[in-house]
């Protein structure tokens, strides 16, 4: 039995050297004890800023293809709505009215808008499962962001000397905003936390 120190408190025991300690019935020491381990499919991975920053660079680079570049051809439809009177004047056909002109130039705008839809489902369907941490959706927007990021090159090279029917100053802000924007994107998807992310949902 474990002795009480005279000068101590009576509430605190005190063994001597030879004795056990003793202790409640079910009690078991904390060094011996192993520490509970979360299951994997239980762990929560939280998404890191630098894959939501990708998907909105991703998203970013849709708009600025789908709604961004048709946009700005509707901005400078004056031109190309000119260039319909002059053409239909030099081929002996009926004139078109310049009201005629600049409705088919800004329709010619909608048909590129609904055009350039059709190709960024792709784009869209693999930014939105990169949220979720999919493998599968990375390497579907590496590849399809690779090769747009390759005519966005193309597309600056032709813009800085000139796109007929638009103004140089807008072919080449877009052309410059879509290639940095997949640049971004491409890059920030492969930083080490995204790694850690995908790596860590894919194995959950």
């Amino acid at each position: 039995m474990a002795e009480q120190e005279p000068f101590a408190s009576p509430y605190h025991l005190v063994v001597l050297p030879g004795q056990e300690q003793e202790h409640p019935p079910g009690w078991v020491s904390p060094l011996v004890t192993p520490m509970p381990v979360a299951a994997a499919d239980a762990l929560e991975w939280r998404r890191p800023a630098t894959l939501t920053a990708s998907f909105w660079c991703w998203l970013g680079a849709t708009v600025l293809v789908v709604l961004g570049l048709p946009g700005i051809f509707a901005l400078d439809h004056d031109v190309f709505a000119q260039s319909l009177v002059d053409d239909a004047r030099a081929a002996g056909e009926e004139p078109v009215s310049r009201a005629e002109a600049v409705f088919g130039a800004i329709a010619t705008s909608g048909v590129f808008a609904i055009a350039f839809a059709l190709p960024a489902i792709p784009f869209v369907v693999g930014f939105v499962n990169l949220r979720g941490g999919k493998e599968w959706a990375r390497v579907l927007l590496t590849s399809l962001g690779g090769f747009g990021l390759v005519l966005g090159l193309i597309g600056l090279a032709v813009s800085v000397h000139g796109v007929p029917y638009l103004k140089w100053t807008y072919g080449v802000t877009w052309a410059v905003a879509f290639v940095v924007t997949t640049a971004l994107a491409l890059v920030l998807m492969y930083l080490p936390a995204s790694n850690t992310y995908v790596r860590g949902t894919s194995q959950s």
